[in-house]
């Protein structure tokens, strides 16, 4: 059994032509990883001198993290992030990332809005890696904002996808509905925060996030053929792809079958990064 846990951002682009991302990060445990990541992600707080009721964020709104608005803490930010992430590749974590530009000039993709297109493309993805490795698993969200009732509605869109599986997956890997939970509560949430917040970051065009890449790289799930683009990232729409060659260093995109040399020239970033 695998557990999925996944968080969303929402991005500035950085790069020429590219306009505002909403992405969503999962982090794939074993479960009997799970309890063991989450003692040693206490440790490391211990050691850093954090209060454990302080979230690790990618992004932390003004007065919304008090521990992290001090010089002396935000100093700490970011070797913190990269323990975690070392701490994540010792526990076996695999990572998937998916990314829509809202400005890439497509406003649907298979008649769904991009909030709810992100969410079916994840599914599709952690369902694969799941039915790939033989095994089967349960995907747990941080817990949406609003009331509860907003959160039921949340829940019960995504109810059929889980039930009937989509146009690319049979719905047999996933053993429950989708779950959510709070992600103060969860150290494996925070963990998903933090890659969605770095990749999306990279993607962008953020150095901070692109400084991070070399970390989460290794835990980026990928096709048959070794490459993560598509799989362990997904980028819509697809003239974003050369991304894959700037900031993941791939020199192909596969998909199935088929497959193109990066940088390519019918893509968006063929000459440079954008930046």
């Amino acid at each position: 059994m695998r557990v999925a846990y996944v968080d969303d951002t929402k991005q500035r682009g950085r790069r020429r032509g590219m306009g505002k991302l909403v992405a969503l990060g999962a982090a794939i445990f074993d479960e009997d990883q799970i309890q063991p990541f989450a003692q040693a992600f206490r440790t490391l707080y211990e050691e850093f001198e954090v209060p454990h009721d302080v979230e690790l964020k990618w992004s932390n709104p003004q007065g919304r993290n008090w521990w992290a608005e001090s010089d002396e803490n935000k100093a700490k930010q970011t070797p913190m992030r990269e323990r975690v992430l070392k701490l994540a590749h010792e526990h076996g974590v695999r990572v998937v990332v998916v990314i829509w530009d809202l400005d890439g000039g497509v406003a649907r993709a298979g008649g769904e809005e991009p909030e709810d297109a992100v969410i079916t493309f994840m599914f599709e993805r952690i369902s694969a890696q799941l039915e790939n490795a033989d095994q089967r698993g349960m995907i747990v969200f941080d817990k949406p904002g609003g009331h509860h009732r907003d959160e039921a509605n949340w829940l019960t869109g995504r109810a059929e996808m889980v039930r009937l599986g989509t146009e690319y997956v049979k719905p047999n890997a996933i053993v429950t509905q989708i779950l959510t939970a709070p992600s103060h509560l969860h150290p494996h949430l925070q963990l998903a925060d933090l890659v969605a917040g770095s990749v999306t970051a990279a993607i962008s065009g953020n150095r901070f996030g692109l400084d991070l890449i070399p970390l989460i790289k290794p835990m980026m799930c990928v096709n048959w053929r070794g490459y993560i683009g598509g799989t362990g990232l997904k980028l819509y729409p697809d003239g974003l792809n050369n991304l894959n060659h700037w900031v993941l260093d791939e020199d192909s995109f596969t998909r199935g079958a088929g497959g193109v040399s990066l940088p390519y020239a019918s893509w968006r970033y063929a000459a440079d990064d954008g930046l």
